[in-house]
Formats: structure tokens, C-alpha cells, sequence
């Protein structure tokens, strides 16, 4: 009796062990398992031969979740006491019989002793591994003695490297955390700084570390995995209401946060002296060092800045592209002298499978889609969702007939670009709006004045209507652009024409904000866009001001000719939400709304409203002169191009027509725009004799650029080719992509030997380029100044100067004049 009562009180307790770790055993790192199991072995061994069936359950735990597991044996005494080992699918259990030699040659093994609770020595536990890698003598000696790798875990790198309640956590965490399962290694992370552990790798303290970018300076201090295990997208934040920064370039005398010892922190201070630096110790100071004023901006990784940003509940700042760099990878990175573990990882991370990265990635970043758009996460305050649960709905007012942005339909459907903005909005972040039917835009603003609705969806800042509403951020900014008869001149500024009759709709912004700039300019108000281009058209007035879109929507659906864009405004329209100032809660929540929006969705939307336009009115005759406004609308911008002074308008337009398709990969110009343009500049070559000149660029040996390191590769090669040329020209040259790796630039003014000077500027700022995962990368490039104005004479004769590049040893200019 007593022997059964022993017996029954040790499998409660083995099952309480079992029930307690089983998470564990399904979650953590296999070698810390392992040492769990010789520990739950402890209650079976002093009885082994009549506990045997328990530990064969107990072992099949380990079989079923870790295919690596090959075999279990224990052995007291030099003496096998039980064993076991796995062949496809089937378990042999051997008991007290050794295992085959077969299985015992495996060279990955891990042994922990199995002691009692008075430390008494009850057996040794020995789990044989499968041989998946194939390892090195010298590699499998390092790892039999280093057991446990030192890694670093960052105090705020979320998603990918933080701590919380002091656990690592994120998705490197993770990543890293599969390679040693792989390995049958324990990891420790270490906490810390960033600065620090840089030290710390290079003096043996740390063995690697998962979150490093690679640069020339640090590839000299550091080994780097061959390629990164992720790659990631840049941005800069501001604060709302404050301009937007999307280049280092433009930031000159402004001061920005950055984290000490971060590739960004060394790279600002070398290239770019004129640029304040506040230094932080991780990201979340660094967003808050922005937030409280103490910088302009900061740069860094945008998922980590999003999520921190949410997660902290910081309201007042915003995020914007960087378009310096394209992606940053995640690299990991060993002492300069542990080539030994550099192989050992890398052979480790080749077994890391499909499903289980597909796993990894649906945690971290479904995660970070929920911190950006659940309220319940961390997009609002406790206080913004009782505001919004007790509100239950946000009442707008709306212009109901300003087509493409808004309208209200006879049906009393809200339609247009705004409406379907806020349907996504409210699609991101579940907050509903109501819809306050309006007759006309004064009603819609009144009722928002007088707080019987709570926003304006689609309102332009102006220092008036700040004593009656507080303004959002923008989420869209269009053009606005002067629109004349088709025989005028290309007009650079309003202060051109101030004195004759230039019409805007009455009551809107527009006029406010540009009769402050331009007090002298005389104003005919209309009632909308139609009116003020017909005006136009009649001869009534000189020139209608609106935003592009108003004017591409109106002459398109009313059929109105002879009416040309002649030029730009300085300002561009900024799209905001007005609300009402009485509630600065609802302010809040919709900045951080706005955030929410993404370029894509906005690019959707506005795609779909220039495609309806295109389907409803489609006129061949119109096509042509309206191509480039239409293409700016897709893109929120238009690109005026200025290069000659009081040339006929027929020059200038045919180029504003023409303004069209571009390169998806690189953004530049593609070859059907290049033919347009070197037509329309050899029209100009021939009429008024001025000097063209042509270069086409070809990278060197760029097929085994694709070949070596993969097509996703060449593409970022190619995109960073294209940016380097385009910084290294004139703002009056033309450049795009030709075909493949061949490029053109068109020189208008320029003669062959300003040509050759560019073409050699270009040469050797390529070779200088700092190229995607240290690529060297050259060009050649052969130049031809125009001499007669068939365009296919001029491009072969260029192209034989290419030819003739490539045959002198590649990496150098040539002219058609040296053939």
C-alpha cells in the first residue's frame, strides 16, 4: 500500500511538473527543455524498470515537437538503463538496451546530469540530434564548448529587439531564438545600450548581435552575415502642423534626434556638418525628443517608429518617406574574429523553414497592424475611446457638389475622394460618421461654426477660420494652377498678371490665402469651377485659379476647350479636416487617424475617382492636351518645367501634354516619355539652332550583377543607379530608363564637350557610390551632340559611342566623334 501511495504521489507530482511546463516545452529555446526534462526524470529513475512506459510518454513529448530529436539515452554506471530513438515516424523504445552504432556516431549530442532533490546522481541524460548540418570538426568543437551565446537585447527596438518586464522580446528575438534551437544552444541576452554593445561585441563580450546595419566603417570593425535576414524602410517624423522632411538634403541648420552609436547617428555627423544632432540612447527618446521640441525631426526604421509612437500615445507627430534610401537590411554580426561562428549560423539559418518565418512574420507584424489600428491596443487613449463610445458617431458637413472631392448625389449618397478618405478612415480606426445633409457649402460651414455638426471633412487652414475651428494635419495636398486660353504664355507668377481680371470661386479659401500674398492681384469671383473656365473661354476674364483636379474634372466633364494649365501656383492646396474648436479630443483622435492612412490607400483612392472621370468622359481630342494632368493626379503633384524664357506656348505644353508615363522601378522617365521629349527637343534644336547633346548610360556587367546575387537584388541596384545619375545633372536635363540597364539623358544647351564633362562626373560618381550590400558597380557611357533632327540617327550615334565604351576595357566615356 504504501508502495503504491509512493508511486502515485510521484507521477502527481511528474504530472503537475508536466501540466506546468507545457507551454514551455511548445514555446522556449529546446536546450532549456532538455535540462527540464532530466529534471521531471528525477521522479521516474529511482523505480526506472518499472517506470519505463511513464518515460517513454514523457520522452514522446519531445519527439512530437522537435524533429530534430533523434534519440534518448540514460545511462548510471557506463550502463544504459533506457533507450530510445525515432526513424521517420516510428518511436522504438530499447529500455536497457545501448542504441545503435549508427545513431551514436552522431556528432550533435547534449548531456545534462539528472540529480535528485538531495543532488544525488541518479543517471546522465544523453539526446542524440539528426545530423541536419554538416558541420566542421572545428565547428562542432566550438560548439561543445560554448553551449550558450551571448547576444544583445536593445531597451526599445520594438517590434524587433526590446525588453519587457525584463524579457527579450521581438521579432529578432524570435528569429534568433529558431537558429539556436537548430543548434541546441541556450542564448542569454544581454541588456543594455546600443553604444555599448558595439564595444561589447568587438571586446568578446557579446558573441553577435541581431539588429546592426551594415556600413564601410563597421564592416572594418565587424564581420556581417553574407545577406540580411530582413530587410526595412526608413522615414523621418515631425511634428504635426510643422513641414514634412523627406531628405536629409533639406534639413541644413535644423536639428534632428538620432540614437547614439546608430548607423544614422554616424552617418549625419560625416556627411552632413551643417545638421544639428540630439543624441538619445534609444528610439522612444529619440521620439520624444521631437515630440517635446528638443528637435525638428528624427530618422529611423519605420515600423519601429510607428509602433512606438502608438504604443506611447504620442499625438502630435506625423511620419513621411525618406527618399534618400530605399530599404535597410538587418544583418547579423560577429566579432572580426569568430569566422568559426559566422559559418555556424549561416548553416544554421538555411534549415529555418518557410512556415516557420511565415509564422514569425504573421506575429510580429500582424502585431503592429493592431498596435496602429485598434483602439483597443494602443491607437487611442482610455479617455479618446470613452469619447468615442459615448459619442457613438462624428457628424460632418459636407460641400455637397465639389466633384472629384465631394458630393452629395441626388439619392443623398456621399461620394468623391474625400467621402471615400473618410470611409478609410473609419475602415482603420472604426470610427463612425454620420453624414449631416447640407444644401450648399455656407450651410455646411455654419452648422460646423456653430457646433450642430462636428467636422468639415475637406477644409483648406486660413487665419480666419482658425476663430472657429481647429485644423487637422493634411492628408492630400493637390497643386493649384492658373488656367488660361491655349494661346497665352506660360505665366511663372501671379504678380505676372496682377493686373488683369483673374477668376476664384467665392467663399472659398483660395482667395483668402492668395490675396495675402498677392494683395495687388484683381479677383473676379464665380460660383464654380465650370463658370470660371468658361469666363475664360469667353474672353471675360484673363486667367481662372483653382486646384488641379477642379479644373481636370470640369473640363473634362463639360466638354471645355481651348483652355490650357500656364501655370503654377508656389502653395499647394493642403487637404485638412476642420473641427469644431470647442472639442480638442476629437483633434486628437483625428491626427492620430490621419496617421493611420497609408500612401497606397491614398493612391487607391485617388485612382479610382481619375478613372471614373476618364470612363464617364472619354473625347480623343481632349486626350491629348490633358494626358500630363491627369497622370499628376495619380501622384498629388505636377512637375512645371521651366527651361527657356518667352518661348511660344505650343513648346511648353506639348511637354505638359506629354508629361506622362514614368519607369515603376526607378520613378524616371521611361523610354515612350524620352522618345516624346528628344522629338520635342530636336524641333527646338532645329528651329533655333541651340546645341543637344545625348548620353547613354550602361551598367557595367550588370548581368552577373542578377545572376550572383538575385533579380531583387538588381532591381535596388538599378534604382540607386538611377538616383546617383539624377543627383549628378542639371535641374534642365531630361533623364530616364531606356531598357534594362541603359539610361538616357537629354542635354538641351549643351554641346559634346559639356557632355563629356557630365558623362565623366557621372562615371565616377557611380564608382564612388556606396552600392547596395558593397556592390561595385561601374558604367560606361557614350555622349553625341545632335546634328541633324531624326531621333533614331541621334540615338544609334550615341549608342555606337556606348558600344565603343564598352570595348575599351568598360568604366569609361566615349563621343561618337572619337569613332
Amino acid at each position: 500500500m504504501y508502495n503504491f501511495l509512493l508511486k502515485l504521489s510521484i507521477i502527481f507530482l511528474l504530472v503537475l511538473d508536466l501540466y506546468a511546463s507545457k507551454v514551455e516545452v511548445l514555446n522556449n529555446n529546446i536546450s532549456t527543455n532538455i535540462d527540464k526534462l532530466s529534471n521531471q526524470l528525477k521522479y521516474l529513475l529511482p523505480n526506472y524498470k518499472e517506470s519505463s512506459n511513464d518515460i517513454s510518454n514523457l520522452l514522446n513529448i519531445y519527439y512530437q515537437h522537435y524533429e530534430k530529436i533523434q534519440a534518448f539515452e540514460i545511462v548510471l554506471n557506463n550502463k544504459t538503463i533506457y533507450s530510445s530513438y525515432k526513424n521517420s515516424s516510428d518511436i522504438f523504445i530499447l529500455k536497457d538496451e545501448p542504441l545503435p552504432i549508427e545513431i551514436k556516431k552522431t556528432p550533435e549530442i547534449y548531456e545534462k546530469d539528472i540529480l535528485s532533490n538531495d543532488n544525488k546522481f541518479l543517471g546522465k541524460l544523453i539526446v542524440y540530434f539528426k545530423n541536419e548540418i554538416n558541420f566542421t570538426q572545428e565547428e562542432l568543437d566550438y560548439l561543445k564548448n560554448k553551449k550558450i551565446l551571448k547576444v544583445q537585447n536593445d531597451s526599445n527596438l520594438t517590434p524587433y529587439n526590446f525588453n519587457e518586464n525584463g524579457i527579450a522580446k521581438g521579432y529578432s528575438i524570435d528569429y534568433m531564438n529558431l537558429i539556436a534551437n537548430k543548434l541546441a544552444l541556450r542564448v542569454e541576452y544581454i541588456p543594455g545600450i546600443w553604444d555599448d554593445f558595439l564595444n561589447m561585441l568587438e571586446n568578446n563580450q557579446l558573441d553577435l548581435m541581431l539588429n546592426v546595419l551594415k556600413s564601410k566603417q563597421r564592416e572594418e570593425r565587424f564581420l556581417f552575415s553574407d545577406i540580411p535576414y530582413l530587410l526595412l524602410s526608413p522615414a523621418m517624423i515631425t511634428r504635426i502642423g510643422e513641414r514634412d522632411y523627406h531628405s536629409f538634403s533639406e534639413i541644413d541648420g535644423k536639428t534632428i534626434a538620432l540614437v547614439k552609436g546608430y548607423h544614422s547617428y554616424d552617418r549625419v555627423k560625416k556627411d552632413y556638418p551643417n545638421v544639428k544632432i540630439f543624441p538619445t540612447d534609444n528610439t522612444l527618446e529619440m521620439i520624444k525628443a521631437v515630440a517635446n521640441k528638443d528637435a525638428d525631426l528624427a530618422y529611423g526604421l519605420r515600423d519601429v517608429l510607428e509602433y512606438n509612437i502608438n504604443k506611447h500615445l504620442i499625438s502630435n507627430l506625423k511620419i513621411s518617406n525618406n527618399i534618400d534610401d530605399e530599404k535597410f537590411g538587418f544583418y547579423i554580426t560577429f566579432n572580426k574574429e569568430n569566422e568559426i561562428l559566422k559559418s555556424i549560423i549561416y548553416k544554421a539559418e538555411k534549415l529555418i523553414s518557410k512556415s516557420e518565418l511565415e509564422e514569425l512574420n504573421q506575429k510580429w507584424f500582424h502585431k503592429i497592424m493592431q498596435t496602429q489600428f485598434s483602439g483597443e491596443n494602443h491607437l487611442f487613449s482610455k479617455e479618446e475611446i470613452n469619447y468615442l463610445n459615448e459619442k457613438q458617431n462624428i457628424s460632418i458637413c459636407v460641400d455637397p457638389n465639389f466633384l472629384p472631392y465631394e458630393q452629395i448625389t441626388k439619392e443623398g449618397k456621399y461620394v468623391g475622394i474625400v467621402s471615400d478618405i473618410v470611409k478609410q478612415l473609419s475602415q482603420n480606426t472604426n470610427i463612425k460618421f454620420q453624414l449631416n445633409v447640407t444644401k450648399s457649402w455656407n450651410e455646411s460651414f455654419e452648422m460646423v461654426k456653430n457646433k450642430e455638426c462636428d467636422i468639415l471633412p475637406f477644409a483648406v487652414q486660413t487665419n480666419s477660420r482658425e476663430a472657429f475651428f481647429n485644423f487637422t494635419q493634411p492628408y492630400l495636398k493637390f497643386p493649384i494652377v492658373i488656367a488660361t486660353k491655349d494661346n497665352e504664355f506660360f505665366i511663372n507668377s501671379l504678380k505676372d498678371i496682377e493686373n488683369e481680371k483673374i477668376a476664384m470661386i467665392k467663399d472659398y479659401a483660395l482667395i483668402e490665402i492668395l490675396k495675402y500674398k498677392y494683395p495687388n492681384i484683381n479677383i473676379v469671383e464665380v460660383n464654380n469651377t465650370k463658370e470660371g473656365l468658361e469666363k475664360v473661354n469667353k474672353n471675360e476674364i484673363y486667367a481662372f485659379v483653382d486646384s488641379l483636379p477642379s479644373i481636370t474634372y470640369a473640363r473634362q466633364k463639360n466638354n471645355i476647350q481651348n483652355i490650357k494649365i500656364s501655370g503654377k501656383i508656389s502653395e499647394d492646396l493642403l487637404a485638412r479636416i476642420a473641427v469644431r474648436n470647442d472639442e480638442q479630443i476629437l483633434l486628437n483622435i483625428l491626427n492620430k487617424a490621419i496617421n493611420s492612412l497609408k500612401d497606397e490607400e491614398k493612391d487607391r483612392i485617388t485612382t479610382k475617382w481619375i478613372t471614373i472621370v476618364k470612363e464617364k468622359q472619354f473625347n480623343a481630342e481632349l486626350l491629348i492636351k490633358i494626358v500630363s494632368t491627369v497622370v499628376a493626379l495619380f501622384v498629388f503633384t505636377i512637375i512645371f518645367l521651366i527651361y527657356r524664357s518667352n518661348l511660344k506656348l505650343n513648346i511648353l505644353n506639348k511637354k505638359l501634354e506629354k508629361l506622362s508615363q514614368t519607369d515603376k522601378l526607378t520613378s524616371l522617365f521611361n523610354r515612350a516619355k524620352l522618345d516624346s521629349i528628344l522629338e520635342s527637343e530636336l524641333n527646338v534644336y532645329k528651329r533655333y539652332k541651340e546645341p543637344l547633346s545625348l548620353i547613354i548610360a550602361d551598367i557595367d556587367f550588370f548581368k552577373n550583377i542578377n545572376d550572383t546575387y538575385g533579380h531583387t537584388t538588381g532591381d535596388v541596384i538599378l534604382k540607386e543607379f538611377a538616383q546617383v545619375l539624377s543627383k549628378n545633372i542639371r535641374e534642365t536635363d531630361f533623364i530616364g530608363r531606356w531598357g534594362g540597364e541603359e539610361f538616357l539623358i537629354i542635354l538641351p544647351k549643351a554641346k559634346e564637350n559639356k557632355a563629356l564633362i557630365t558623362a565623366e562626373n557621372l562615371r565616377v560618381a557611380v564608382e564612388k557610390f556606396n552600392f547596395y550590400h558593397n556592390i561595385k558597380i561601374t558604367a560606361s557611357f557614350g555622349v553625341y551632340e545632335c546634328k541633324e533632327s531624326n531621333p533614331t540617327k541621334c540615338i544609334s550615334k550615341a549608342d555606337k559611342a556606348l558600344y565603343k565604351a564598352k570595348n575599351s576595357n568598360r568604366n569609361c566615356v566615349k563621343s561618337y566623334s572619337e569613332i
